[in-house]
């Protein structure tokens, strides 16, 4: 739950985000979101990334509330709130330690020498920021974003221009190049795949298991049928146990007798599978 807690936090902060970003100038920018990429040494991790034709800027987004100091001394950030103080490592330095990464990402693969610029941005407008006066260009509330823009925008107006195909070639290139992070979530806590509960889960009272009847789920707790009530038993699998699922495997994980009628339901899913017949595998959307 504590985990659940700080992704949906860090959900909130990278959506309120989106919302300041709709306001750059469309045709003048190219925006890549959550972009996980490898320098030759460590993998790094990108909430935003800005590309225009003169600078690139990275954007790291932070959903702290209550009252957050950068101690520069300490090379940390420290949050009050809820009564307790907790620190957590300094977001300006992972902001540079990704611009470095960029940099050299970007000479390994003969990309467009952008001068790249980064800020750390606050999504939640009630948190206290604190810190030398020297972040105050760096670190930043979401609703400041636009003023922001515009210093870096008359900050590079004189820069050299790269030309709109190789920067749309550069975007290509990250996107390509994405890797993002797989989670083996049932070792991260420690389950086992035989303790999770097989089956399909009815979508109504959210009861186990329901039957195969006339081409449809039937609940046998609250009556319910369903036509598609596998398609999140599969999407379980997909997240749970592996990124690929076989017609052997999705048999034994929904209970289904029939090969046949395992085989045409995976099928209208429209996953995207790679081998014939018993080697077919299909795979995460």
């Amino acid at each position: 739950m504590e985990d659940l807690r700080k992704l949906l936090a860090g959900y909130r902060g990278e959506k309120e985000m989106k919302y300041h970003l709709q306001f750059l100038p469309e045709k003048d920018c190219l925006i890549i979101h959550n972009l996980r990429l490898y320098d030759g040494k460590n993998h790094f991790q990108i909430d935003y990334l800005i590309l225009t034709q003169r600078f690139a800027l990275i954007v790291e987004c932070k959903n702290y509330y209550g009252e957050v100091e950068i101690d520069s001394n300490f090379n940390q950030m420290i949050r009050t709130g809820d009564e307790k103080v907790e620190g957590f490592s300094n977001p300006i330095s992972q902001a540079k330690r990704h611009q470095r990464q960029l940099l050299t990402y970007f000479k390994q693969h003969n990309l467009p020498p952008l001068p790249i610029e980064f800020i750390v941005i606050f999504s939640n407008p009630s948190t206290i920021i604190k810190g030398d006066p020297s972040i105050k260009d760096i670190v930043i509330h979401s609703h400041s974003f636009s003023e922001k823009w515009d210093k870096l925008v008359a900050k590079y107006r004189r820069a050299s221009i790269v030309d709109i195909k190789l920067l749309r070639k550069a975007a290509k290139n990250l996107l390509k190049n994405n890797t993002p992070e797989t989670v083996d979530l049932l070792k991260k806590y420690g389950v086992q795949p035989s303790d999770l509960i097989t089956g399909v889960q009815c979508p109504s009272c959210e009861k186990f298991a329901m039957i195969r009847q006339k081409r449809k789920w039937f609940c046998p707790h609250c009556n319910t049928y369903d036509k598609d009530a596998h398609h999140q038993t599969v999407t379980d699998y997909l997240l749970l146990i592996k990124a690929t699922i076989t017609n052997k495997e999705f048999r034994k994980f929904a209970n289904v007798s029939s090969r046949e009628t395992a085989a045409k339901m995976l099928v209208r899913m429209n996953l995207p599978s790679k081998g014939e017949n018993k080697g077919r595998k299909y795979h995460k959307p």
